[in-house]
């Protein structure tokens, strides 16, 4: 009887490394995107956060059930810039998903928040960057830390 429970613990230890071994492989063989994806809610969640506190910057609406990180150049058109915090805010889910960022208005309180020189230079890269796995890493891993930092920071100064 001890025999069969060394044997029956042996190959559970065996069984829980095969899983572990398992899911550690299975992120060898994520695509490109699941990191870029990854990366991006990290940037998006603390971009949420810097802004909580601000209204949407397309239609200064403060009253919205969600909220997302509206980009002004949208990842698509621009890529290189999909990480970029200076043209990433809080927006509203009508301006950013059914109004396509509403990017006029966008624009002039975009200006007023960063300035005339950095939105120009935001409209005028034109640079393909194409993002590696480990730079979406490291973006996940600085903007994950950035959001623990403000909660702290925020957190601090209730008290």
């Amino acid at each position: 009887m001890s025999i069969a429970r060394a044997n029956g613990s042996s190959c559970l230890k065996l069984f829980k490394n095969k899983i572990s071994s398992f899911e550690f492989n299975s992120l060898a063989v994520k695509p490109r995107s699941y990191f870029i994806q990854q990366a991006q809610r990290s940037v998006n969640a603390y971009i949420r956060y810097r802004d909580k506190d601000k209204p949407c910057i397309s239609c200064g609406t403060t009253e919205s059930s969600q909220w997302d990180a509206g980009h002004y150049r949208t990842t698509s058109a621009a890529p290189q810039l999909r990480f970029d915090i200076r043209q990433i805010h809080k927006q509203c889910i009508v301006c950013n998903r059914h109004h396509s960022g509403n990017l006029v208005p966008y624009r002039i309180e975009l200006i007023d928040r960063i300035g005339i020189e950095a939105v120009e230079d935001i409209e005028s890269n034109h640079d393909r960057h194409r993002w590696t796995i480990e730079e979406c890493k490291a973006i996940k891993t600085e903007f994950d830390e950035k959001l623990k930092k403000l909660r702290r920071l925020s957190n601090d100064n209730l008290h």
